[in-house]
C-alpha cells in the first residue's frame, strides 16, 4: 500500500497482525489504512461520546474550502492571476518523497533545474484546471461524482493528520505487546543445500559411499546428478525452509519468503536431519521416483527478532489500533444504512 494525496504525512506501517503473527514492515500512511477500513466495511471502530457542541453530521462539508491567502513573498508563479505558492511546491515535493519511499529508494534533494521543473508542472496543472472549468467540466454529473469521491478521501487524510498529535503509545505498551506476542517474532531456520539425484537405488548407495569416503560433493553432482542443478555442483539456488515455516517467513520477511522453497515431506525430513554444515543426508526416494542425497552448504538458525528491531512496527500497529477505535465509535454514534443487494450492478 502506498501513500497518496497531498502531504504524505502518515504515521505508520502496515498493520501488525495479532498473535501469533508478526508485524509487516512495509510503510503505509494511516490515512490510507483508514480509507481501506471505511470502504471495506471494516469500520466498526470505538470513539467517545459526541461532544455537546457537535453539529449534526452531513453528507458533505458545508462549503468547499476556498483558495487560501498567499503572502506576496510566497508566490512562485501566477497563471491568469491565480497564484502558485511556495507551499504548493512543498506539497508536490512531499508527494514525490512518498513515491520515492514507496520504491524503497533514498530521497535526494532536487536540483535548481528540477525545482523549476516542479513549478512548470504546477503551472501546467493550473492551466489545465482553468481550461476544464472554462469548458464546463465542473458542471458535468460524472465530474461531480469523481470530485465527491476525491473530496471524501481528502478529508479522511485531514482527519488522520489532526488525530496524529492526540494518539500516543507508551513505551510500556510496546514492551507488553512484544512479550505477549514474542512467538510471532520468530524467524524460522533456513538452509542452503546441495543435492545429487540419481535414477536407481544401487547408484544412490554407490554415490553415498563415495561421498562418505571423502569425494567432493560438487564434483560428484556434476558427474552423476540428474537434477537441473548438476552444472552448479548440485547447489539449489533458493534457500530451503520447512513447509510448516513458509507462512511464518512470509509474514516476517516477504522478500525472503519469495526466494525460499519447501521440499516434499520425505526430502525435507532427510535434509533437515543434517546436523552440521558440510554434513550429508542418507539417500531418500522422492516423489519423482529418483533417489536424492543432500549436503548442508549453509545454515541460518532460527532466531527471535529483538525488541529494538521491531519497536517502530509495534508502535505503529498500536497507533493504528487506536485510530480504528476512534473510527468505530464514529460508526456507533452514526446512522448507517447499507444495501448490499445493489452491489450486483457494480461494474468491475
Amino acid at each position: 500500500m502506498r501513500r497518496f494525496g497531498v502531504g504524505g504525512g502518515g504515521w505508520g506501517e502496515r498493520s501488525v497482525r495479532p498473535e501469533p503473527r508478526t508485524p509487516n514492515p512495509e510503510p503505509v500512511s494511516v490515512a490510507c489504512v483508514l480509507v481501506l477500513l471505511i470502504t471495506a466495511g471494516c469500520d466498526k471502530l470505538p470513539w467517545g461520546k459526541k461532544p455537546a457542541e457537535a453539529q449534526p453530521a452531513t453528507a458533505q462539508s458545508a462549503v468547499t474550502p476556498g483558495r487560501p491567502v498567499v503572502a506576496p513573498g510566497d508566490v512562485i508563479a501566477t497563471v491568469n492571476g491565480v497564484g502558485i505558492s511556495k507551499q504548493d511546491v512543498e506539497f508536490r515535493i512531499q508527494e514525490l518523497k512518498a513515491m520515492v519511499a514507496s520504491m524503497n529508494r533514498t530521497w535526494t534533494p532536487l536540483t535548481e533545474d528540477q525545482l523549476k521543473g516542479v513549478v512548470d508542472e504546477l503551472v501546467n496543472n493550473e492551466l489545465m484546471s482553468q481550461d476544464a472549468v472554462a469548458r464546463g467540466l465542473d458542471r458535468s454529473t460524472e465530474t461531480r461524482r469523481r470530485w465527491e469521491f476525491l473530496r471524501r478521501g481528502f478529508f479522511v487524510q485531514e482527519w488522520a493528520r489532526a488525530k496524529q498529535d492526540q494518539l500516543q503509545v507508551a513505551s510500556k505498551d510496546v514492551e507488553e505487546f512484544y512479550e505477549k506476542n514474542k512467538m510471532g517474532f520468530r524467524v524460522p531456520e533456513r538452509r542452503k543445500l546441495r543435492q545429487i539425484s540419481v535414477a536407481a537405488e544401487e547408484q544412490a548407495k554407490s554415490t553415498l559411499s563415495r561421498l562418505l569416503e571423502g569425494n567432493d560433493f560438487a564434483t560428484l553432482a556434476k558427474e552423476a546428478s540428474l537434477a537441473p542443478t548438476a552444472a552448479q555442483g548440485g547447489l539449489l539456488p533458493e534457500w530451503v525452509v520447512r513447509s510448516s515455516d513458509k507462512a511464518l517467513l512470509a509474514q516476517v520477511n516477504p522478500e525472503a519468503a519469495a526466494q525460499a522453497i519447501s521440499l516434499d515431506a520425505a526430502l525435507e525430513a532427510a535434509s533437515f536431519a543434517i546436523d552440521r554444515v558440510g554434513g550429508l543426508s542418507s539417500y531418500v526416494k522422492g516423489p519423482d521416483n529418483q533417489y536424492h542425497i543432500f549436503q548442508l552448504a549453509e545454515r541460518e538458525p532460527e532466531r527471535t527478532r529483538p525488541l529494538g528491531e521491531v519497536w517502530d512496527q509495534i508502535k505503529n500497529f498500536l497507533l493504528i489500533q487506536k485510530a480504528q477505535q476512534e473510527v468505530e465509535a464514529l460508526k456507533t454514534n452514526a446512522k448507517v444504512e447499507t444495501f448490499p443487494e445493489r452491489l450486483a450492478g457494480v461494474t468491475q
